[in-house]
């Protein structure tokens, strides 16, 4: 892991939130933002630790995950390039991580100073406006796929995470899938066995074809039948 301050005036990769921020605003940013490399599998931030940052990711994909009071991990997302994390620590009710976050492959982020994002979000209200749709935005996302979890039936749950995988996480099939079976199987609420099960299912029904962790969506209409039916 690397550690590096950068210029966030001269960055070329910029969310659409930052991009609307005006020179002497992108240097106000830059005060408390540096940047950091993650190999596969490495913590990022961890839940209840204190929150300073907002976490941008430039490259890479991530795992949030959750741990309850069982001490049983739950995966609440996966978050690619272009992604803001801990973004929900603007409330400052709560001074601590709410999730966890590991890098599921070799990641490049940008932590942003909590306070002087703030300040942003206070002085320009473009960028406010910005924060506000992406947070909307993410918000939705992950309550479909928990509304999901709670009405469907398990091939339902993961025609739905499939579907999820290929449209909004790696938008591309086929696609690589950078967790095990029993990460996927705590996305949609189930064992490994039964994921390892319907998987096969799948596969033996042409519906998917997976050769490791490499799957390809084969009859996508039929995917979506399950997903719909539930």
């Amino acid at each position: 892991m690397e550690s590096n301050n950068i210029k966030c005036r001269d960055c070329v990769i910029k969310s659409s939130a930052v991009s609307v921020l005006n020179y002497d605003e992108l240097g106000i940013l830059e005060k408390g933002c540096f940047q950091t490399n993650f190999r596969k599998g490495e913590l990022i931030f961890k839940q209840g630790s204190p929150a300073k940052h907002i976490t941008y990711i430039r490259k890479g994909f991530v795992k949030l995950s959750k741990t309850i009071a069982t001490n049983k991990e739950y995966i609440v997302s996966i978050s690619k390039k272009g992604a803001y994390l801990g973004i929900q620590n603007l409330n400052k009710t709560n001074n601590t991580n709410y999730f966890s976050a590991y890098a599921l492959t070799d990641t490049l982020v940008c932590f942003l100073d909590i306070d002087y994002f703030d300040q942003l979000i206070k002085r320009n209200g473009e960028f406010a406006a910005e924060v506000i749709t992406y947070i909307i935005n993410d918000e939705m996302g992950n309550f479909d796929r928990f509304l999901n979890n709670v009405q469907q039936q398990l091939p339902g749950r993961l025609a739905n995470i499939l579907f999820y995988f290929y449209q909004q996480v790696y938008n591309q099939n086929p696609f690589s899938l950078n967790i095990t079976k029993a990460e996927l199987a705590s996305l949609i609420g189930t064992s490994r066995e039964s994921v390892t099960r319907l998987l096969k299912d799948f596969q033996d029904d042409s519906i998917i074809k997976m050769d490791k962790n490499n799957i390809q969506i084969l009859n996508e209409s039929k995917l979506l039948e399950i997903k719909l039916k539930g």
